[in-house]
């Protein structure tokens, strides 16, 4: 996809990525299963990076 929509879907599979992995990462370590945590948290701190990532391509 080209164009701002592009980017819009682009940024919104990040930030679902992130809500998710954090949701995760919490469900899983209430329940016990720190080892599902510790990978819903690692993929909630890649989504918050592609967020970021994101957010410097538009201000630059």
């Amino acid at each position: 996809m080209e164009g701002r929509h592009g980017n819009l879907v682009e940024s919104g599979a990040y930030w679902l990525l992130y809500v998710v992995s954090v949701s995760g990462a919490l469900l899983h370590w209430r329940l016990g299963n720190e080892g599902l945590a510790a990978v819903c948290a690692a993929a909630a701190v890649s989504g918050a990076l592609l967020i970021g990532r994101g957010h410097r391509g538009i201000a630059a």
